[in-house]
C-alpha cells in the first residue's frame, strides 16, 4: 500500500506539533514503486516525521527539556516524556530502494515549528545515485537521537562514493543527548577521561557525532582512502552536534558545500581538508576553532566565523552549569595550502586566523575584534569570567581553574603565522571594536604575528588595521608576542627579523 501524500496534507497529516496524533499508516516503510519521473515522496512511502525536540526556557536561554532528566528527543503523538523512537532503518531501506531502481531523489517534509522531525540512531548513507531533499532548513528536520553516539549523515563507503547530494534541511545533532561518557568538568581537579575521544580531537572521528561525515568507510576508522568523493551539500542548517557540522578532512575529492550553516558545535565547527569547497558558510559559537584545517586543500569563499571559544552554560557536554572562554580561533590551519577569498572572523576568543607550518595560503582575510579572552571591559564580560589555552589537553582548566598567564592584547593578534609558515601571499584587513550591543567587545590591539625565530619566512601580506573604539585599543600592526597561550616575547631581534625577512606592506607603507 501507498500513502496518498496530497490526501495526507489536505488532512493535516504533515503538520505535526507536540502532542497530537498525525495521520500515519499502520506500516511504515511500503515497498517502494518506481516513479517515471524518479522523483519519490518520504511520505508517500509511511515516512513521516515523528520526533521532535520540546524546549525548556531557563533564564534568557533554551535547553532541551532533558535538562528535567526527560529524553532530549521525544515521541509525536505519545505522552510526554515518551522516547522517539528510531526511524533510521526505514529511511536507509527507503533509499536503498530508490538506489535499486536506478535513482532518483528521495525528498523529505516537515513542519515548519522545526521542532518536529525524523529521529535517527544510526547515520543515514548518503547513496551515489540517490539525491536527499527536505523542504528547507525552517521544515524539514533530521534528529539525532539520545546515545546514538554517531553522526547524522555519512557517504557510502568505497571507492564508488561519488555524486552524493544533500540539500534543503536542518540536522539537530543533540549534543546534550550523547553519552560518549570521556569528559568529566564537574569538580575543580577531576578526571578529563579518555582525551582521544573528545569532541575537538580530528583523528578519532570514530567517537565524535558529526552532522555530516565524509570518511573512506564510516564504519571502520582504519581503512583506507580507496578514491575520490564527489558530492555536493547545500542550504543546510547544522545545530548543536557534539563533534563538527561538517568533517571531510579523512577522505578526497570534490566536496563542495555552499550556504551551510554551523551553529553550537562542541567541537570544531567545521573540519576540511582533502580539496573540500566551502562557499557562503558561517560558524557561529563553536566551542572550539570555527574552521579547522588539518591536511589537504581546501577553499574559503564568503565563509565567516564568529564567537568560536565564547560558549556559556555548557551543561551538554558533561559536568554541570560551567561558564567558559576559549582561546579559540576563526580558522586554524595546519600544514596544508588553501585559498581565500573573503573570509572573516569576528569576536572569536583567540586568533581571527592561526596559520601552523602554513605554506603557499594565499587570499583575503578580515579579522574584527577576536582576542576575546583579553577582555576584561565589564560590558563585554560582566562575570569575569577567566580565559584558558585552546588545546583541549588542557580542558582541566575548564574546572574553575584561571588560565596562566592571563591574556593580554598582544597573545592574540588578528591574524598570527607560526613555525615555518612560508611562501604565503595574503590580504589582511583588521579592525578593533567600536560598541556591539550593550558595550565593546574584543581586544583585537594587534593585526599580525609573527614567528621569525622558528622559521616565519618569505610571505608577503599587506595589512590594513584600523580601531574602531575611538583609538583606545589600537596598538600597533605586529605584536611581539610569539606564543598565545604561553605569552612568550620576542626580543627586539627577533621583531626586527620578522619585518625583514618577510615583505610587508602596512598601511600602505613598506
Amino acid at each position: 500500500m501507498s500513502v496518498d501524500r496530497r490526501a495526507l496534507i489536505r488532512g493535516g497529516g504533515l503538520a505535526l506539533a507536540a502532542g497530537v496524533v498525525a495521520a500515519q499508516p499502520a506500516a511504515a516503510a511500503t515497498a517502494v514503486t518506481k516513479s517515471a519521473k524518479r522523483t519519490y515522496y518520504a511520505s508517500d512511502f509511511g515516512i513521516l516525521p515523528k520526533a521532535y525536540m520540546p524546549t525548556l526556557q531557563v533564564r534568557d536561554r533554551k535547553y532541551s527539556r532533558g535538562k528535567l532528566d526527560e529524553p532530549n528527543v521525544q515521541a509525536v503523538g505519545s505522552a510526554p516524556g515518551t522516547a522517539a523512537i528510531d526511524q533510521s532503518d526505514e529511511i536507509n531501506a527507503f533509499l536503498s530502494q530508490i538506489s535499486s531502481l536506478g535513482g532518483g531523489i528521495a525528498i523529505f517534509e516537515g513542519d515548519a515549528s522545526q521542532l518536529t522531525g525524523y529521529g535517527v540512531k544510526k547515520p543515514i548513507v548518503m547513496l551515489p545515485d540517490v539525491a536527499i531533499l527536505g523542504l528547507g532548513w525552517n521544515k524539514t528536520t533530521f534528529f539525532l537521537l539520545d546515545g546514538a553516539n554517531c553522526s547524522v549523515f555519512v557517504n557510502s563507503p568505497g571507492p564508488s562514493s561519488n555524486y552524493q547530494a544533500l540539500r534543503d534541511l536542518r540536522i539537530n545533532g543533540n549534543r546534550w543527548g550523547q553519552d560518549f561518557g570521556v569528559l568529566d568538568y564537574a569538580t575543580p581537579g577531576a578526571a578529563i577521561g579518555d582525551l582521544t575521544k573528545h569532541p575537538a580531537d580530528a583523528n578519532n572521528w570514530q567517537f565524535n557525532s558529526h552532522g555530516i561525515l565524509m570518511v573512506p568507510d564510516y564504519k571502520n576508522p582504519l581503512a583506507t582512502a580507496g578514491g575520490d568523493t564527489y558530492a555536493h551539500l547545500e542550504n543546510i542548517y547544522v545545530v548543536n552536534p557534539y563533534g563538527s557540522a561538517a568533517m571531510t578532512s579523512k577522505i578526497g575529492g570534490e566536496i563542495r558545500f555552499r550556504n551551510i550553516v554551523s551553529q553550537g558545535a562542541g567541537g570544531n565547527g567545521f573540519q576540511a581538508g582533502f580539496d573540500t569547497f566551502l562557499s557562503d558558510v558561517t560558524v557561529a559559537v563553536s566551542e572550539h576553532h570555527g574552521f579547522l584545517q588539518a591536511n589537504g586543500s581546501t577553499r574559503y569563499s564568503n565563509t565567516k566565523a564568529f564567537w568560536c571559544g565564547q560558549v556559556f552554560d555548557r551543561w551538554q557536554v558533561g559536568g554541570g552549569s560551567i561558564n567558559t572562554r576559549r582561546a579559540s580561533a576563526g580558522y586554524k590551519i595546519v600544514g596544508g595550502t588553501c585559498e581565500f577569498a573573503s573570509s572573516e572572523a569576528q569576536n572569536c576568543g583567540g586568533e581571527g586566523f592561526l596559520f601552523v607550518e602554513a605554506e603557499s595560503v594565499n587570499g583575503q582575510v578580515s579579522a574584527f575584534a577576536n582576542n576575546m579572552l583579553a577582555d576584561s571591559d565589564t560590558r563585554s564580560n560582566p562575570a569575569k569570567l577567566p580565559g584558558i589555552p585552546y588545546e583541549y589537553v588542557n580542558d582541566a582548566a575548564w574546572t574553575n581553574e584561571a588560565s596562566k598567564p592571563a591574556p593580554t592584547p598582544g597573545n592574540y593578534p588578528g591574524v598570527r603565522l607560526s613555525g615555518k609558515s612560508r611562501y604565503n601571499n595574503l590580504v589582511i584587513t583588521s579592525r578593533t571594536a567600536g560598541l556591539q550591543g550593550s558595550g565593546p567587545l574584543g581586544q583585537q590591539a594587534y593585526a599580525l604575528g609573527l614567528d621569525a625565530a622558528n622559521g616565519t619566512v618569505k610571505n608577503n601580506i599587506s595589512v590594513t588595521h584600523s580601531d574602531g573604539y575611538d583609538g583606545k585599543r589600537i596598538k600597533g600592526i605586529l605584536t611581539s608576542v610569539l606564543n598565545g597561550d604561553t605569552g612568550e616575547t620576542m626580543q627586539a631581534r627577533d621583531v626586527h627579523s620578522a619585518i625583514v625577512n618577510n615583505w610587508i606592506v602596512a598601511d600602505g607603507k613598506q
